[in-house]
């Protein structure tokens, strides 16, 4: 009776095993306490424990400042100061400029005693009638000029002197010699053309003025009737 038990086990063991492997049969019953394979395969701990990933809500994204400690707000930043404010800085006022033929105005007036044999002696006075401080130095230019307003002749020559800047306030005056030649001295080759004045440009400026003057000039360019002298202060 015991011998047909034990082999029922083993073939009733070999049939359920089968399917599965056929190493999977033994004539011997598997201890009572010995775990079937499908246990250990089910039991056996993990091989790694996955590590934990830190939380990147942890890690602060910017270093706390004093006041954020302190509970205090932080200052905001002052504003930059606006155009026109107090706290812009100011230009230095301009140094002197030079004097222009709209900051000026000119006259022609005889030196006492300044007639010559054929020619005329005169100061060509320059006086600052604008409100700023200005400077006038060097030679000015000067050519006659017919009621159209047309150069006629040539220009004057310049008289070897020295020149010195002269500073002229509001209202103050500096002069430039001018000797002028008398037309008629020079006959047919002249070409002797009526004047109504002086164009004169003031040194260092490409403006000009009239001044008046009415008489005769040479219209001959090769014929020169004037001779300027450099600017200087004009004398108490």
């Amino acid at each position: 009776m015991t011998t047909r038990v034990t082999r029922s086990r083993v073939l009733c063991a070999a049939v359920v095993l089968g399917t599965l492997t056929l190493t999977g049969c033994f004539a011997n019953e598997p201890a009572e306490d010995q775990p079937s394979p499908a246990a250990s395969a089910t039991s056996a701990p993990a091989t790694a424990e996955a590590e934990p990933t830190e939380d990147a809500s942890e890690s602060p994204s910017t270093e706390p400042t004093e006041s954020a400690e302190s509970g205090e707000p932080s200052p905001s930043p002052s504003p930059s100061a606006p155009a026109g404010s107090d706290e812009a800085t100011t230009e230095p006022a301009a140094e002197s400029g030079i004097c222009t033929a709209d900051m000026l105005s000119a006259v022609l007036e005889t030196e006492m005693g300044g007639g010559a044999a054929g020619s005329v002696y005169r100061q060509l006075i320059f006086t600052n009638t604008s409100g700023s401080e200005c400077e006038i130095t060097g030679y000015p230019g000067v050519s006659y000029v017919d009621a159209a307003g047309n150069q006629v002749g040539a220009p004057a020559d310049r008289e070897p002197g020295d020149s010195a800047p002269v500073v002229l306030g509001a209202g103050e005056s500096a002069i430039a010699p001018v000797k002028q030649t008398n037309a008629e001295n020079y006959g047919a080759d002249c070409q002797l053309t009526d004047t109504v004045g002086l164009r004169v440009y003031p040194p260092n400026d490409t403006g000009s003025l009239v001044v008046d003057q009415t008489g005769t000039a040479c219209a001959s360019e090769s014929i020169v009737l004037m001779t300027v002298a450099p600017t200087r202060p004009l004398a108490p």
